[in-house]
């Protein structure tokens, strides 16, 4: 008889209803969130570096990290629609030693979450400098606090919109004032055959590359975002009551609307990151470059507004100063609420079931702490050691991109195990997985070559 009560409250669980036309826009968000992650860094910081450097030559390694990105987070994305659950979860429950993959994953972020906000509050902060008196410490200070009280004090909803806003005031300026400088179409063409410059110093690249559109880190994210939106079994009060291995032919057809309209959202995402990220590239390659202007250390934001100011004069100026502010101080709120929920969900999965019962593991309690400790006070010292946003964020940067194959590799490897077969990639999307991991450990391994020769 209990057996078959709790057989009736099983079937009782169905996937929710999935949107249908216009519906299906109301749940672009995640991937905007995602996306806009990175926009200070990878789009905004290092991709005008890039041009400066190197020109339209790696046009063709935008076009590739970008595409390959996107198939790697609809993948993580797959997981979490499908299971309703968040991706550390499935982690945690991988073959081997208890809790290995979730200590792979937590140990570099720990570093890497400290350095690149650390590395974006201080580029914040140094357009402040632009804009008010003030010493760029104090404007550091000022940015984190904020970001910070917000993600502590505020919701996921309001996080989106300011997002949102912030994103197309950017994507249209920088577009435009692409459109306006002319690229050399000639030159730009060319830069879509993959060469690699005999000048290209891998340090200079990848962590752009690790940043663009999202690092290690983001791309995880996605998974918490796509939650906190309620897309596919995650809008369930209780996710975990629905096994995916056994659906029917009606609800695997509900979860595959589910999947368009995540597909939706993350490649809308990366259509727009696209856009600005070569409208980025065309102003570093020919309003940078011919200067010899490298944007870096704390005077990354005067070199940058030169991307403004000599398209529009000094009203350009200030416009760029203003984006500036608005878009390192976005970044700054989407990093620390990523990686809140990204340390405070992977140490509890990795703590022994028993110290999560106590009072001190809480959620709220280790989100609290992260935030204000790991996130807040722990960037403001170190950028206050060391003072130099570029040099933070390359090294922050340089770890995501070698951390993307290996987290790459375990999401597709998670999915091929927990997934029906129904619900899993095609060929097609797996292969692509597959290249992503290679192009990015290929870049990685170059890296290391040139460090060990020197």
């Amino acid at each position: 008889m209990e057996e078959a009560l709790v057989s009736s409250r099983e079937r009782r669980v169905t996937v929710p209803e999935p949107p249908t036309g216009r519906a299906k826009l109301g749940y672009i968000g995640p991937g905007v969130l995602w996306a806009l992650a990175a926009l200070a860094t990878g789009e905004l910081l290092f991709t005008p570096r890039v041009g400066a450097q190197y020109g339209y030559a790696l046009l063709w390694a935008l076009i590739a990290a970008l595409l390959l990105k996107l198939f790697v987070t609809r993948e993580i994305g797959r997981y979490s629609v499908v299971t309703g659950r968040r991706l550390l979860s499935g982690m945690a429950e991988l073959p081997g030693p208890r809790g290995w993959a979730l200590w792979v994953i937590l140990v570099p972020q720990l570093v890497v979450g400290v350095a690149a906000i650390a590395g974006i509050a201080s580029a914040a902060g140094s357009a402040f400098t632009l804009a008010a008196p003030g010493p760029i410490q104090l404007w550091t200070a000022v940015v984190i606090a904020a970001a910070a009280g917000l993600v502590l004090f505020g919701h996921y909803t309001g996080v989106e919109w300011v997002s949102r806003v912030i994103g197309l005031l950017l994507a249209v300026g920088v577009v435009l004032a692409a459109v306006l400088v002319g690229p050399d179409l000639g030159e730009a063409a060319s830069g879509v055959v993959p060469t690699v410059p005999e000048d290209l110093v891998v340090a200079d690249i990848l962590p752009w590359l690790g940043f663009l559109s999202n690092g290690a880190a983001g791309l995880m994210w996605y998974s918490y975002w796509v939650a906190a939106k309620g897309v596919g079994v995650g809008a369930l009060e209780e996710p975990s009551r629905l096994d995916p291995r056994g659906l029917d032919e009606g609800q695997v057809a509900r979860v595959r609307q589910w999947l368009r309209t995540m597909t939706l959202d993350s490649t809308f995402a990366v259509v727009g990151v696209g856009i600005i990220t070569v409208a980025f590239l065309v102003l570093g390659a020919e309003l940078l470059r011919p200067e010899g202007i490298v944007p870096a250390e704390s005077d990354v934001a005067r070199d940058l507004t030169t991307l403004f100011s000599e398209v529009f004069g000094s009203v350009g100026f200030w416009l760029m100063v203003v984006g500036l502010i608005s878009a390192f101080w976005t970044a700054t709120l989407t990093n620390i609420d990523g990686w809140k929920r990204l340390y405070t969900d992977g140490i509890r999965k990795a703590l022994p079931d028993h110290l999560t019962q106590r009072p001190w593991a809480r959620p709220a309690v280790l989100g609290r702490v992260a935030v204000i400790g790991w996130l807040a006070v722990l960037p403001f010292t170190v950028f206050v050691l060391f003072g130099d946003p570029v040099g933070l964020l390359t090294v922050a940067g340089s770890i995501e991109a070698l951390h993307i194959p290996l987290v790459a590799a375990l999401v597709l490897w998670l999915n091929r195990r927990t997934l029906p077969a129904a619900l899993r990639a095609g060929r097609v999307a797996t292969g692509l997985v597959v290249i992503a991991i290679v192009f990015f450990a290929g870049f990685a391994l170059f890296y290391l070559w040139q460090q060990l020769l020197g």
